[in-house]
């Protein structure tokens, strides 16, 4: 008896900690929609807004409408990324005043990832033989390592779209996963998270490597799906534009651009209040550029450009490391297992984490897809520790504190040697767990029985 008053106390205790994780992330959504720019929204909306006036969406229109300045372009792109199918997504948002679209936008982002938190319950407690109490107790675990999850801090507060690509590539793994007759429904999935991130794409050489052909023909089903909607939402002459002018141009520079694509500073500054907080206007309202601040670089293509000559462009980087990385995956597959009948979520875990790292424009609101990570170690560190393989184990651990642990830019930047670790320190946690998650796949000899999705 009094063995299970400690177990209904911790789970009790669990809960609780739970219910004010949620808070603290309602508080926080809450807190940017009033008081934050949302430097990645404003450009979706604008570029919504833009359509809505019959406008081009990847034109910076501050020197001829200013009111349909996103509030952040300094140059005479705008900061919009995406195929013009996602502007017309955002066309009924943005006939809203911008603090109710913010709302709006926050409260669906957070709920996209509620949604993503229930999935990898699916997945990884649908066959779980541990008693109810042991599995209550790791989905409550679960659930308050994910809400204080900083990359989906950062993505908040930014207002980034990489919840939904989330959503769409967690749908596709929960059908991968029940039933080989749902291959082909998980590749349209799959297809569909790459309008959001074109470099979901990546994923296609591993589907290659496993023989799922089903699901290949299913992801280009649905990107086959998209581009016709494309030509008849969009129109043909914005379609042909963002392909072959575009397209190009965000691929080189991203949301960057040369000196020739500069808007002379003495216009900005009219646009730009001169105060000791970084501030902007949208709607005629004063919002903070930033309402947190943080190291938001996590890309190792980004480091690799500075540090290397100038010889090769930072597309030719990623796919150099992108290519390593799959002869890798490759060889290292075979020596693990012919079907990968096991752990397939840490599998693909490391495929979500070298596709981060072979992008050349990762920032740690990407980082958002490596959300399972919280279940697989909530799943694999007892047995790890039981196993006493306290190496792979204390990486696991450093790895995710890396990743996880939030960190604030304006008392480390004039930090030295704490300022340097921070800048890197999201690239870092993505080689630590990489390598460790490899680590325990190689090692397993027999799949656990809770683990297996």
């Amino acid at each position: 008896m009094k063995y299970n008053v400690k177990k209904i106390l911790l789970t009790v205790i669990l809960s609780l900690i739970l219910l004010i994780s949620l808070y603290r992330i309602v508080h926080y959504t809450v807190l940017f929609s009033e008081q934050s720019l949302q430097m990645d929204f404003t450009a979706y909306y604008t570029a919504g807004k833009s359509l809505n006036n019959d406008l081009n969406p990847y034109v910076n229109y501050i020197l001829t409408k200013w009111e349909m300045w996103d509030g952040v372009a300094t140059l005479k792109h705008s900061r919009f990324l995406y195929p013009p199918l996602v502007a017309n997504l955002f066309q009924p948002l943005a006939m809203l005043p911008y603090i109710n679209a913010k709302y709006i936008w926050n409260f669906f982002n957070l709920l996209c990832y509620l949604i993503c938190f229930s999935l990898l319950v699916f997945i990884f407690f649908r066959n779980n033989k541990d008693e109810i109490y042991i599995k209550t107790n790791k989905i409550l675990i679960s659930g308050i390592l994910a809400l204080n999850f900083f990359p989906f801090l950062a993505l908040l507060e930014r207002g980034q779209i990489d919840c939904i690509t989330l959503l769409f590539i967690l749908i596709g793994f929960t059908f991968l996963f029940k039933n080989a007759k749902n291959e082909f429904l998980s590749g349209v999935f799959f297809g569909i998270a790459t309008l959001f991130k074109l470099y979901s794409f990546l994923l296609i050489p591993f589907f290659l490597i496993q023989k799922k052909y089903k699901v290949v023909y299913g992801y280009f089903t649905g990107v086959f799906v998209l581009v016709i909607l494309t030509f008849f939402i969009s129109g043909k002459n914005l379609s042909y534009d963002y392909v072959t002018k575009e397209a190009p141009r965000i691929a080189k520079y991203g949301s960057g651009g040369s000196a020739d694509m500069q808007i002379p500073a003495w216009i900005l500054q009219a646009y730009f209040p001169m105060t000791p907080t970084s501030i902007s206007i949208i709607d005629g309202r004063l919002y903070l550029t930033e309402s947190i601040s943080f190291n938001s670089k996590a890309s190792f293509i980004r480091m690799l450009e500075v540090s290397l000559p100038k010889i090769f462009s930072n597309s030719v980087l990623s796919f150099f490391v992108f290519g390593v990385f799959l002869v890798l995956i490759y060889l290292y597959r075979k020596k693990i297992s012919p079907d990968l009948n096991f752990h397939p979520l840490i599998y693909w875990q490391i495929i979500l984490i070298i596709i981060t790292l072979s992008s050349p424009y990762t920032w740690v609101m990407n980082l958002v897809w490596l959300t399972p990570l919280v279940f697989i170690l909530v799943e694999i560190i007892p047995g790890l520790f039981k196993e006493k393989r306290y190496v792979v184990l204390s990486f696991l651990i450093i790895g995710y504190l890396l990743l996880s642990l939030p960190d604030n830019l304006l008392l480390t930047k004039d930090i030295k040697i704490i300022s340097e670790l921070f800048k890197s320190r999201f690239i870092a946690a993505e080689f630590i767990l990489l390598f460790s998650l490899a680590a325990v796949l190689l090692n397993s000899g027999k799949p656990e029985k809770n683990i297996t999705p």
